[in-house]
C-alpha cells in the first residue's frame, strides 16, 4: 500500500467517524423499531426492496417509505452507478443501535380493525352461541 493509499484510508476512517457520530441521534429516532432495523441491515447496494420485502416479511411499500426516509437523514445512499439498490452507509453498531432493545413495529391501523372486526360476535351468532 502506497503512502497516498494510507493517508487516504486514514481520511476516510475519520469522515466515517465523525459522520456517525454526528449522525446517532437522527439514527436512533429513524431507526425506532426491529423491523426498520432490520430492513436498513439489508440494504447493501445489490438486494431489491422486493427481495428484502421477501427475506424480511414486510411491504415492499413500507420498505420504499424507510428507504426515501434514510437517503433523506443522510444513513442511506440512493441507487447510482456504483450501486443498483440502495446501501446503508453505516452499520447499526457505528450509529450506536442496538436491534436486542428496540421495540417491534405496531400493526397497521387496518390490520388492526380488520382483526378486531373479525373478533367481533354478530348479536345472533351470540344467541346461537348461547342456546
Amino acid at each position: 500500500m502506497s503512502e497516498t493509499d494510507r493517508i487516504l484510508n486514514d481520511i476516510r476512517s475519520y469522515l466515517r467517524i465523525a459522520a456517525a457520530a454526528s449522525l446517532k441521534p437522527i439514527a436512533t429516532s429513524i431507526i425506532d423499531t426491529q423491523e426498520k432495523a432490520l430492513v436498513y441491515g439489508k440494504m447493501d447496494g445489490k438486494t431489491t426492496q422486493n427481495g428484502i420485502a421477501a427475506i424480511t416479511g414486510i411491504p415492499q411499500k413500507t420498505i420504499s417509505n424507510w428507504a426515501e426516509a434514510f437517503v433523506k437523514a443522510g444513513l442511506v445512499s440512493p441507487p447510482s452507478d456504483y450501486y443498483q439498490t440502495h446501501k446503508s452507509l453505516f452499520s447499526l453498531n457505528e450509529l450506536g443501535i442496538d436491534f436486542s432493545v428496540l421495540k417491534k413495529r405496531e400493526k397497521s391501523v387496518s390490520s388492526r380493525k380488520a382483526t378486531s372486526e373479525s373478533d367481533i360476535t354478530s348479536p345472533k351468532e351470540a344467541k346461537e352461541e348461547e342456546g
